[in-house]
């Protein structure tokens, strides 16, 4: 049957078939998510980029639509964004009320940053005649431009991606734009390039503030290796974006696992919400599926939350109305070196909520198939530590691909876990997604059992829950 082949996701959005990388254009509009993204309509490697399209009414079920845009004689489609202009401030539509627009990168003898636009919802588009409209500065990477109306200076603001640190740019008409300012060469983590750049302006849970937020992916440099998404905290005045964090602090990186990158969020939506590509360039190219390769992440809704002054992002998996079986249980107590057992599907969703008279600080949760292959997530809130075993099942097609991937819980003692598993990933939700870690598995056989288990003392559970979530395909 379509869509579901051995290792084919049931609840994120995978292509029919072929290659797909980053999400690009995410914009809502007129009661549709629009998800583009990095698209090889003709192979299953990273080669001859074009928009793919998808749409969604509830950021959880996709249609795929064919393709967006396609190569011409400035270059193949590289990443971008699109945005809602409302107010026709590009004169690009017949109607006052506009339209959408799109901005990518034209990548050809040069990287450069173009305009295409739709009156149609999305479904065809005009390429701009006078593209490039902002031509290359001789920087080799200069991509991924992320666009936002920015309500102050009553202009477009562009974050762009340009080797080793951002730019900035505004507009008035999304045409003709104007430099401000770069952020980033003075700060670490140059192994790899900066890409894929979003600027949020982001809610503190629990006040009424809000902050600003600089997305930054890197590819080569990821805290568990190859490519990964990090993030600053600050302000923004219009042209220049200050960071609260100085050059040698930490990272924050917004998801610590081996495949979540290049996510960006969506444009004209009341909260903010993103997506990101589920996979990592040390391995992208080689993974053991077909005829489709690669998947988006689940949606997410993003925020902030305060802890001693530090701000941290916090990320809320979307998911509709999906279940299919569930099953809870209330007051368990595990001994130390023991475990309870539950049966479950390998697609669902599990919560775990940590009573506070719990005295365990090592414990865990295991992911079982019927091949007795052990997916394992380790909690040590004495290190302030997890570690996700990802060593079993299909592990030979990359020697980057088996691995103990490792995670800060940033100062917090675990007091709920959510886990997404969707047949080849496992989407780890720690502290109401204060701590997320995604990472893709490849096991032999299905996932059917979950183990909780304790170490050294007695772990005190207040739920444990499991709900088998219905496939979006269906």
């Amino acid at each position: 049957m379509l869509y579901q082949e051995k290792h084919r996701p049931q609840l994120h959005f995978t292509p029919k078939e072929n290659w797909i990388n980053d999400p690009n254009g995410l914009v809502y509009y007129e009661g549709e998510y629009h998800l583009f993204y990095q698209r090889n309509p003709h192979s299953n490697d990273h080669a001859d980029m074009h928009w793919g399209h998808a749409t969604s009414t509830d950021l959880y079920h996709w249609e795929e639509h064919g393709i967006a845009l396609a190569p011409d004689e400035l270059g193949t489609i590289f990443s971008g964004s699109a945005v809602v202009d409302k107010n026709n401030t590009s004169g690009l539509f017949e109607s006052a009320s506009g339209g959408l627009v799109a901005i990518f990168t034209h990548d050809g003898e040069s990287q450069q940053q173009s305009i295409a636009y739709s009156e149609d919802k999305g479904r065809t588009w005009i390429k701009y005649e006078g593209n490039p409209v902002i031509p290359n500065t001789k920087i080799k990477d200069f991509r991924d431009p992320k666009v936002s109306w920015h309500e102050d200076s009553k202009k477009w603001v562009m974050a762009l991606a340009c080797g080793d640190h951002i730019q900035f740019y505004n507009s008035p008409n999304l045409i003709d734009w104007t430099y401000l300012s770069s952020f980033g060469k003075e700060y670490p983590s140059h192994i790899g390039v900066w890409e894929c750049p979003d600027l949020l302006y982001l809610p503190v849970e629990g006040s009424s503030k809000k902050e600003w937020v600089l997305i930054v992916s890197i590819n080569a440099d990821g805290p568990n290796g190859g490519s990964a998404v990090y993030y600053f905290t600050g302000s923004f005045d219009g042209k220049v974006f200050h960071p609260n964090e100085k050059p040698e602090d930490a990272l924050k990186w917004a998801d610590a696992g081996k495949d979540f990158y290049a996510a960006v969020s969506w444009d004209n939506t009341e909260d903010t919400y993103w997506i990101g590509w589920m996979s990592n360039w040390q391995y992208a190219g080689v993974m053991p599926v077909s005829p489709w390769r690669s998947a988006m992440s689940l949606a997410r809704k993003i925020s902030l939350y305060e802890k001693d002054g530090n701000l941290l992002l916090k990320q809320t998996p979307v998911i509709a109305d999906n279940r299919k079986e569930a099953a809870s249980y209330q007051d368990v107590t595990i001994q130390p070196d023991t475990a309870e057992s539950y049966a479950i599907s390998d697609t669902a969703q599990i919560d775990l909520r940590i009573s506070e008279a719990s005295s365990s600080t090592k414990w865990g949760v295991k992911f079982v198939t019927d091949q007795e292959e052990v997916f394992q997530l380790a909690i040590d809130t004495q290190e302030n530590t997890y570690t996700f075993y990802r060593t079993e099942g299909m592990i030979d097609f990359s020697e980057e691909f088996p691995e103990e991937i490792k995670g800060t819980l940033n100062g917090l003692d675990v007091q709920n876990l959510t886990a997404i598993v969707d047949r080849s990933s496992v989407e780890l939700f720690l502290n109401n997604g204060l701590t997320v870690s995604t990472n893709l598995i490849y096991p032999q056989g299905t996932v059917t059992q979950l183990e909780v288990f304790a170490v050294n003392d007695v772990l005190q559970i207040d739920n444990v829950s499991w709900t088998q979530l219905k496939s979006i395909w269906n």
